[in-house]
């Protein structure tokens, strides 16, 4: 009886971290998809645009002029949907130049790769900041679920895990088969989970992100 107690209390521990992890918790803003509103986002796009070039040219002006006169990021920290609302813009920023690049226009794929090279410089300053701001918006949660969170490593591109959960081996799997999706959006390379401060043997699986820099659309 006592062993089947620590299992459901191992259960009930492990769901409520990957309800955290995954942002479902966040008690400011709920129900937020960032794969849905970022479809949602480009097929308004599309639609908007139905092949005119003068729109398609004037969009593109709007984006590089946004950039140039500074956008402010900082609105997008402090809770896990609004960490995501920023990948939601770099998916975004990404159809609109891949669909500049394929263009017949001239001027329109002039200003999409004005508008690549802009993007790309941003992305590879901005998601070692979201990675860690990332790990900001779930620490003081999963810390209530006895769970360290850090992120670590060059460009802060591995993120660990420290928890009595993890001295599961199937507790681990599970996890990483519910985040992997979610830590790649961030453009993590790699995970580990741990379950005291002092292992050494720990458990860790690599993620085949794209690089900070790639355009990716959220699909």
């Amino acid at each position: 009886m006592k062993r089947k107690v620590q299992h459901l209390f191992s259960a009930l521990t492990l769901a409520g971290f990957i309800f955290i992890a995954f942002g479902s918790g966040d008690d400011e803003v709920k129900d937020v998809s960032v794969k849905s509103i970022a479809n949602e986002t480009t097929a308004s796009s599309l639609d908007n645009k139905e092949n005119d070039i003068p729109n398609q040219i004037a969009q593109l002006e709007r984006e590089i002029t946004s950039i140039d006169e500074g956008i402010n990021f900082s609105n997008y920290r402090n809770t896990i949907e609004a960490v995501q609302m920023e990948l939601v813009l770099f998916s975004a920023w990404s159809h609109t130049i891949n669909d500049a690049l394929i263009s017949d226009n001239s001027e329109v794929r002039s200003l999409g790769k004005k508008l690549e090279q802009k993007v790309k410089k941003i992305q590879i300053n901005e998601f070692p900041i979201l990675r860690k701001a990332y790990r900001d918006a779930i620490y003081q949660k999963l810390w209530k679920e006895n769970i360290e969170t850090e992120v670590i490593g060059k460009k802060s591109k591995t993120i660990q895990f420290t928890g009595g959960i993890f001295a599961n081996n199937a507790n681990k799997q599970q996890t990483q088969e519910t985040l992997h999706d979610v830590l790649k959006m961030f453009r993590f390379t790699k995970v580990n989970y741990k379950w005291y401060e002092g292992d050494d043997e720990f458990t860790y699986y690599e993620i085949d992100s794209p690089n900070d820099g790639d355009l990716t659309d959220i699909k």
